[in-house]
């Protein structure tokens, strides 16, 4: 009996204390709202160019760290040049830009990761952010690697490219989204990274490398085709599917008798984003593999090559094999498996269908 009665007073006390809480945080929000208000207007006539007057400034500063990270997120995500730069300023000048440099420096990791977001939003912390590169938390790294997509002459791309062999997915996965956001500056080093002898790039190298499309990144891709590990060549078939050119076709033409079924299975499908009809004839004869993903992406890409694909995947489906039978029927019966009548068809797709009979 006294235990349950214990238990019901501990109900009521953790009951009452949650709702004093929450009526506290509900007067604070309202008794804050007219200061936001004033703050916003203050931000907004800052990036006009209107300098905010001392007092405006103070009335800023005053208002709780929370307060005015939530003013200055409002602003900050769709803002860039001159604009950014003055409410950069304008976070500086009321102290912002120190407390988020103070708590990169924390102790308590969590601290490191609001004061890495903070500067991240204000477009600010050249000095301090880029430490959190090596920082021992995961996601101090991933924060750190978002502010750098940003801060190139801060944390320059060859530091981040070392980072993509970092033990974490997400660290990976962040510098991977952070190259690809900074394109073109990304590319000479990713280039170089990627063309280095002795050792095979990181796989989401080459992913990156994919998703630029530089022609520059062919040689090295070619190159890449005869690595030892299977998982390389098959990013390196991405890779020049991305690029393309007539030596890529020949060496994606070349993989589909690799040994490894990832490795054809990317060369199917590189073949298909390069419109490569010409290894329609190929294609058909992987139709046999005896791996589904290598019969699923030659069918796939055979159905893209109208009409030559087309006629090679009907001819199959009195094939011998079995297999290539059913994943032709599966192909063809896909919506839209009859493309264009030959009438509406191009000089090519014309000249195609008659090499294929």
């Amino acid at each position: 009996m006294r235990v349950a009665l214990a238990e019901a007073a501990l109900l009521v006390i953790t009951f009452l204390a949650l709702v004093g809480h929450a009526g506290w945080v509900a007067l604070r929000a309202r008794r804050q709202r007219p200061h936001l208000a004033m703050a916003a207007d203050t931000l907004a006539a800052a990036l006009e160019g209107v300098n905010p007057a001392p007092g405006d400034l103070d009335d800023l500063a005053a208002l709780s760290a929370n307060a005015q990270i939530g003013v200055f997120s409002q602003l900050a995500t769709s803002l860039q040049g001159a604009q950014g730069k003055r409410l950069t300023e304008v976070a500086a000048k009321v102290g912002l830009v120190a407390k988020a440099e103070r708590w990169c420096v924390s102790k308590r990791w969590g601290r490191r990761l609001r004061g890495a977001r903070t500067l991240t939003m204000l477009g600010s912390g050249q000095g301090v952010v880029s430490t959190l590169l090596d920082d021992p938390r995961a996601e101090v790294r991933s924060q750190a690697v978002q502010w750098a997509a940003d801060h190139p002459e801060a944390a320059p791309v060859d530091r981040l490219l070392r980072m993509l062999r970092d033990p974490e997915a997400l660290c990976r996965f962040t510098v991977k989204d952070s190259l690809l956001r900074m394109g073109s500056t990304a590319t000479e080093p990713l280039l170089r990274y990627v063309s280095a002898p002795g050792q095979a790039p990181a796989p989401e190298a080459l992913e990156v490398a994919a998703g630029i499309a530089d022609v520059r990144f062919l040689d090295p891709a070619l190159a890449l085709c005869g690595a030892s590990s299977a998982r390389t060549r098959a990013l390196a078939a991405t890779l020049v599917g991305s690029v393309g050119g007539s030596r890529g076709t020949e060496a994606l033409t070349a993989l589909l008798s690799d040994a490894d079924p990832s490795v054809r299975t990317s060369a199917a499908k590189a073949l298909a984003k390069l419109g490569h009809w010409p290894a329609a004839s190929r294609l058909a004869e992987c139709l046999r593999d005896p791996s589904w993903d290598v019969r699923r992406a030659a069918a796939i890409t055979l159905r893209g090559f109208w009409p030559t694909g087309v006629l090679l995947l009907r001819r199959a489906l009195s094939d011998s094999d079995r297999f290539a039978r059913d994943m032709a029927r599966q192909v063809l019966d896909l919506p839209g498996a009859g493309g264009q009548s030959s009438a509406q068809s191009t000089p090519a797709a014309r000249e195609a269908e008659q090499v294929a009979r």
